[in-house]
């Protein structure tokens, strides 16, 4: 239910929205495909967090590549918007599963802060041709 709200809320905010139903599916599209935001519950097809092979696998992406992803993790112990706790788990955000209902709000002011502050770095980037 909650996926069908964060598709919701992704497409209100203009992005094309792919669900996955378990983590072979979600690993098969990461491979293939490139994400500018990926919103994640810490126990997607998983048990607890450890398991999520999802979450471990972009966790330990390369930072050439993750540096262009927004990831946000959705769990039931996070204070929304904890800075801390966003630098610990490697994402852009955390979310209480109880936060939700105000996702839009929260991701729209987080992914502008997250463009503006790599703003600098993708347009030297774009200028040494690198991107």
């Amino acid at each position: 239910e909650s996926q069908k709200s964060i598709a919701s809320i992704l497409q209100e905010l203009k992005y094309s929205v792919e669900l996955s139903a378990n983590q072979g599916e979600t690993l098969e599209k990461l491979r293939f495909n490139r994400y500018d935001v990926i919103v994640l519950n810490e126990k997607f097809d998983s048990n607890s967090p450890e398991e999520n092979t999802v979450y471990n696998q972009l966790k330990f992406m390369p930072m050439s590549t993750r540096r262009h992803i927004f990831l946000a993790l959705i769990g039931q112990n996070f204070q929304t918007g904890d800075h801390g706790a966003a630098f610990a788990k490697s994402v852009n955000l955390v979310v209480n599963e109880k936060d939700i209902p105000n996702l839009k709000t929260v991701l729209k002011r987080s992914i502008a802060d997250n463009e503006q502050f790599y703003k600098v770095y993708k347009e030297s980037l774009i200028k040494m041709g690198k991107r």
